[in-house]
């Protein structure tokens, strides 16, 4: 009887602890997955998400100027943020419950630091600190990366802390799509989360979307449940297809993984996008463009060329003398200046790169002024007036590739 029992109790305890590996990207009543997202006016206010378990029906953000020693209650103000209740569903794993919390912090002061936490009634997240951009035209950096999505806890995670500890005072970070590999697997975004910890709650977050983040024509539900981005661009592609505003540069995601990479020309996603690009260019009075798309005008990969987006989209970005296009999805390094059209008299500054460890070889191809494979790489680029400064580095902070473009 006494053996039973043991083994019993054994057999119990394997039970729970298999449970319990399961359920580890499972929320909980207190805050995780805080993030922050820059809005079409980043100077004066900032985009919050974050993630609780449903037993929390209502979410809260606290806010107040950084202060220089202990925090004091009252000269904080509470806001209560959109609550929306998901469940997240992939294969036989577990089904994810959660509520997703969001909120934008709007008529903040320019260039001024705050602290602020999320969270209800006894569970609240640590207190993050955050510094709005100035409305002057001085110096500032960001960071992109290529396509994170595999081995994000193990490899990925190395990559985003070195460019943090690089560049602790960037601006924002931005993404150019697959951030996952299977889009909808909650437990692959507990890793992107797990990489990136406390820092995407500091530094607000830019992304693209990719191919992987699209399953059978639709968008990962993640996507718009935890990030709050803009949605200024055509119906239908609120959060993947945006403009922001920061400082003297204007910054525009294109989403190429739409319609199964844009497939059909004639589509809705293309088309509209099209026009869309057209009159927010048409519209911009800032210095610098930059356009974020997950697939490459010219890719680095020796079977691989995506013709269709030159045909449609190079035509508009030469017209309106765009300075550069950042993309992923090939998994090496490619960048350089060049045009279909020579007769259009300007060519746009095109980049591909990585930051996950997943690797294809770099072709040897005409457009290509620098290349490279088997590199995780993050880059920083830093716009100071007339002069946009790049560096690429790699996973252990070698520098890998630089250019300066000028006005």
């Amino acid at each position: 009887m006494k053996r039973f029992q043991i083994l019993f109790f054994t057999a119990f305890l394997f039970l729970c602890a298999n449970l319990l590996f399961a359920q580890i990207n499972a929320p909980s009543p207190i805050p995780d997955r805080v993030v922050l997202n820059l809005t079409e006016n980043p100077a004066t206010s900032v985009a919050i998400t974050w993630r609780t378990d449903v037993s929390v029906s209502e979410g809260f953000c606290e806010l107040q100027p950084a202060a220089e020693g202990p925090l004091k209650k009252e000269d904080s103000k509470t806001f209560k943020a959109k609550t929306t209740t998901i469940k997240y569903e992939y294969g036989d794993e577990p089904v994810i419950d959660a509520n997703q919390h969001s909120f934008i912090f709007t008529d903040l002061i320019p260039g001024k630091k705050y602290i602020y936490r999320v969270g209800a009634s006894d569970f609240w997240s640590e207190w993050f600190e955050y510094q709005t951009p100035s409305v002057e035209n001085d110096k500032f950096s960001f960071i992109y990366f290529g396509d994170p999505q595999n081995d994000l806890k193990s490899q990925w995670s190395r990559v985003i802390r070195s460019a943090y500890r690089h560049a602790p005072d960037c601006g924002f970070m931005l993404y150019c799509g697959d951030l996952i590999n299977r889009a909808g697997r909650d437990v692959e975004w507990h890793e992107w989360f797990h990489a990136g910890s406390f820092i995407y709650g500091m530094v607000p977050q830019v992304m693209t979307p990719g191919n992987h983040d699209y399953n059978d024509l639709m968008l990962d539900p993640h996507w718009n449940a935890q990030f709050t981005q803009p949605t200024n661009g055509p119906k239908g592609l609120e959060g993947t297809c945006f403009v922001i505003d920061y400082k003297n540069l204007r910054i525009i995601s294109i989403d190429s993984a739409v319609d199964s990479e844009l497939e059909n020309e004639n589509g809705y996603p293309m088309q509209a996008q099209k026009v869309w690009l057209d009159s927010v260019l048409q519209a911009n009075t800032k210095k610098w463009v930059i356009v974020t798309t997950h697939l490459p005008f010219y890719s680095p990969k020796e079977n691989r060329d995506n013709k269709h987006l030159r045909k449609h989209f190079q035509p508009i970005l030469e017209k309106y003398k765009v300075d550069l296009v950042l993309s992923g999805h090939d998994h090496s390094y490619g960048r350089g200046r060049v045009s279909d059209n020579p007769q259009a008299g300007h060519k746009v500054m095109y980049v591909v790169s990585v930051s996950g460890p997943k690797m294809y070889e770099a072709g040897d191809k005409d457009w290509m002024e620098h290349s490279g494979a088997d590199k995780q790489l993050y880059q920083l680029i830093s716009i100071d007036g007339n002069e946009l400064s790049y560096q690429s580095y790699t996973a252990s902070g070698e520098l890998f590739d630089e250019f300066i473009l000028n006005k």
